[in-house]
């Protein structure tokens, strides 16, 4: 019997410039597609632009707490998902999903800060 030995490489922390510099860029680019989203003519567009900014908003929310580049890595992957997801419900007017996302993903970011505050569980890992 053999055994193998994988090597893990160590993980890399978060710089915390990044977490603020992702913090306030995210934040600036939800409240200009806000701000532009009433002056869009098509009203499945315009959701979609209030979506893409609540998501960007939770995103850059949830930053600030995550330590370690792979859940920072996982969370923006989740994030462009979501925003897939909001494309494709806002333009064929699925609207269970799009309340969903609407709920789950500020919630999400949320419960990323509160486990941070607490310490104890990883949410993105």
């Amino acid at each position: 019997m053999t055994s193998v030995v994988v090597h893990e490489s160590p993980r890399r922390e978060l710089p915390k410039a990044a977490k603020g510099g992702v913090f306030v860029l995210f934040w600036i680019i939800a409240i200009v597609l806000w701000i532009i989203a009433p002056t869009i003519s098509d009203p499945r567009w315009g959701a979609f632009v209030v979506d893409t900014g609540i998501v960007l908003a939770s995103v850059g929310f949830a930053a600030p707490g995550i330590t370690w580049t792979k859940p920072f890595r996982n969370t923006l992957i989740a994030g462009a998902i979501a925003i897939l997801l909001f494309l494709w419900a806002d333009l064929n007017d699925v609207q269970v999903v799009v309340y969903f996302l609407r709920m789950f993903v500020p919630f999400a970011a949320l419960l990323t800060s509160v486990y941070t505050l607490v310490g104890k569980v990883k949410v993105w890992y």
